[in-house]
């Protein structure tokens, strides 16, 4: 970002601020105060990114045989690019071991020590690792290298021909610790899959950029492991609330599960992965009230957390920020270890990311964690209409025990919390678990896209004209085109839409909505979309 673009945004966000400030009272304007707080972080976490992709060159130019886009695509998948000081923004924070820099890198505390090794492999302390940025890129670099060379054996003068070839290098650099079997190898393929995932779609936003790669994941990851992987790729019918699977895996999904299996205990749209046992209680859980946090760290890693016997910490649930993919970790009925005093009553949510991160909330995960919620509120007898409906924090916030659906950092006894967060959309959250959500204008579908979408003048004739911006968006109708595929998964409907950037009533291609499946185009509700 150009220096002046950013003072004259960061400008615009004072000025609103301190009006904002003038007409405190007036609570129409906590959702606009939200997001202004919000626009100004991203602001200035899109300056901090500027530096680097000349931090990643120079990586790669130590380092040639790692695949172009790995270290971005890692740094994504665990940071979302951000260089994080866990000591600074949370003090305390034992979710999971605490990983440091733009790579995440772990030091110890039950995971590998990433910043300790990739340090010596540097010859820079660990102290740079943990400070810069570019001293914490070339670490991972280097740790990364390391496990390319230990899998190639005798051809390590070569690069990987395909990066689909990374996904056991990526497994063996993911720094999970010693732990062995197979959840805890799931863990490792889950993080492998994660990164892949990411260059396979590529990412232009909020300054990060990582271009799309053609992947073929079959190459990477076993049959059985891409099943529970990608699960669960999922048809939602609010009207009927059923939830059924793709018809593309429709019978690999009715087998019986392999290993850690793909049917949840609790809830169906879950993958059962079960925690260590020494990681929660099997007393019984009242299950009235439901607790959401992040995890201060990545979904895989968590995975792996909760199944190391040391960790002594648990949750009932997590959530992949990417696609809204839920694992089940610990019954609902038993107590997870996530809340401290209050683990007796409550069903604890973890969501990938971090609380201090601005642009950590995907509406993917938002998605999926409101209708696992809902869920929880039906199936439970908790009342979701007592969901906190206020502003989010950055620091502990008592709120009454009449509010049943809340942040951790809203407990007594947790006054060392803040999860899930000043950003987290509460107002947002309380629609969609309450039946809410914004209602179609006439003529108008409400759907979520997973990515940055290009837009096309026809459905039929691919001459780019502009973009959509992943997020929630509207569109009009759809029309049977040009099919868009990558993989298994496919699509031939395009969605008549205005762009973000570009021209109204353009094209983008059905395949960019978060959780539908091929050739089917449907709204946030579950309705058809019409044809045009």
């Amino acid at each position: 970002m150009h220096v002046h673009s950013l003072a004259a945004a960061l400008g615009c966000s004072l000025l609103l601020t301190s009006a904002l400030a003038v007409a405190a009272d007036r609570p129409d304007l906590e959702v606009l105060r939200f997001e202004f707080d919000k626009t100004q972080a991203q602001v200035l976490a899109q300056a901090r990114r500027a530096s680097y992709p000349e931090y990643f060159r120079r990586a790669y130019a130590r380092y040639p045989n790692l695949p172009a886009g790995s270290l971005e695509a890692i740094a994504y998948a665990e940071t979302g690019w951000n260089h994080v000081a866990p000591e600074a923004q949370n003090p305390r924070d034992v979710h999971m071991p605490r990983s440091y820099g733009v790579m995440g890198l772990y030091h110890g505390g039950g995971f590998a020590d990433q910043v300790g090794e990739g340090a010596r492999l540097i010859g820079r302390s660990a102290q740079q690792v943990i400070d810069d940025a570019q001293s914490n890129i070339l670490a991972g670099a280097a740790l990364l290298d390391r496990a390319l060379a230990a899998s190639q054996g005798e051809r390590r003068s070569h690069a990987l021909a395909q990066a689909e070839d990374l996904a056991p290098v990526l497994a063996r650099y993911a720094g999970y610790g010693a732990s062995t079997g197979g959840i805890a190898d799931y863990a490792r393929q889950s993080f492998a899959y994660g990164v892949l995932q990411t260059l396979e779609r590529g990412v232009n936003d909020q300054g990060v950029e990582i271009p799309a790669q053609p992947l073929r994941l079959e190459r990477a990851f076993g049959a059985g492991q891409l099943q529970k992987l990608r699960a669960p790729t999922l048809l939602i019918d609010a009207g009927a609330d059923s939830v059924r699977v793709d018809r593309t895996l429709a019978d690999q999904l009715a087998r019986p599960a392999i290993d850690a299996g793909a049917k949840a205990v609790d809830f169906g749209e879950a993958i059962w992965n079960p925690a260590s046992p020494s990681n929660y209680s099997t007393a019984s859980n009242a299950m009235s009230a439901v607790i959401l946090h992040t995890m201060e760290g990545s979904y895989a890693g968590s995975i792996a957390w909760f199944q190391n016997p040391s960790a002594q910490v648990s949750a009932h649930y997590l959530i992949r920020k990417s696609d809204g993919q839920i694992t089940q970790m610990v019954a609902e009925n038993r107590q997870a270890w996530h809340a401290k005093y209050h683990n007796y009553y409550t069903v604890g949510i973890e969501h990938d990311g971090r609380a201090a991160d601005a642009g950590n909330w995907s509406a993917a995960m938002l998605n999926a964690s409101a209708r696992l919620t809902k869920s929880i509120c039906a199936r439970r007898g908790i009342d979701c209409r007592t969901a906190w409906n206020g502003p989010g924090y950055d620091s502990w916030h008592l709120v009454p025990d009449s509010v049943r659906v809340k942040g951790h950092g809203m407990l007594t006894q947790n006054e060392n919390r803040y999860d899930p967060g000043k950003y987290f959309p509460w107002s947002s959250y309380y629609g969609l678990i309450n039946g809410g959500g914004t209602p179609n204008p006439p003529g108008k579908y409400w759907v979520d896209t997973f990515a940055n979408a290009t837009g096309y003048k026809w459905p039929s004739t691919l001459t780019p004209v502009g973009t959509l911006y992943q997020g929630t968006n509207y569109v009009y109708c759809k029309a049977w085109g040009q099919e868009v595929r990558v993989g298994t998964s496919y699509n031939h409907y395009w969605l008549k839409t205005d762009l973000d950037v570009g021209p109204a009533g353009a094209w983008v291609s059905a395949y960019y909505l978060s959780r539908w499946g091929n050739d089917e185009a449907r709204d946030n509700n579950g309705a058809v979309i019409p044809d045009c």
